[in-house]
């Protein structure tokens, strides 16, 4: 009988605790989907810093730090704008199912890059940080622009951006 209660005690534990687990591994599967930009043509890609703070509604800050910035990189974002835009290239060469878009009016979605650090790593420099993809809102359908990928964590730029292209291939059938 003593063997048996800290068993029943360490099952029922397990099985409360994963019940309760609203945010676990299948959370953030859901909410990153590329489902919705499977037939979406057009991205415009941005990279910046991104001051955002706000820890409560992160997302929606994000997204209007990206439609008020400025899509022209300089200083060392344009040096992270290269790196990202040449992987971004080599994909649409050989795929063509993505067509860069030079301004936001003309983009389905945005691909957005937040430079968070640059690490120095055998005395060459990486940049880290998450990589977004916002879809555009909108008005007519009332769907405000909301992100739909996004990086499981800190990586380096070329290694988000391989990430998204190993996604978009997934989706698209793509080899």
């Amino acid at each position: 009988m003593k063997a048996v209660l800290p068993i029943l005690l360490l099952l029922l534990i397990s099985f409360s605790a994963a019940a309760q687990d609203p945010g676990g591994e299948s959370a953030p599967s859901e909410a990153n989907s590329l489902e919705e930009v499977r037939n979406m043509q057009s991205a415009l890609l941005v990279v910046f810093k991104s001051r955002v703070l706000e820890l409560q509604d992160r997302e929606r800050a994000i997204i209007q730090d990206v439609l008020k910035a400025d899509t022209e990189p300089k200083g060392r974002n344009l040096w992270v704008y290269n790196i990202i835009a040449g992987k971004l290239n080599k994909y649409i060469r050989k795929h063509k199912s993505l067509v860069p878009a030079r301004v936001l009016s003309e983009a389905d979605y945005v691909i957005y890059f937040n430079v968070v650090e640059f690490r120095r790593i055998l005395y060459s420099y990486y940049p880290f940080g998450e990589l977004f993809v916002i879809v555009k809102g909108s008005p007519e359908k009332l769907k405000p622009p909301r992100v739909v990928w996004r990086t499981k964590k800190m990586l380096s730029a070329e290694d988000a951006i391989g990430d998204l292209i190993k996604d978009l291939k997934i989706l698209r059938g793509e080899s």
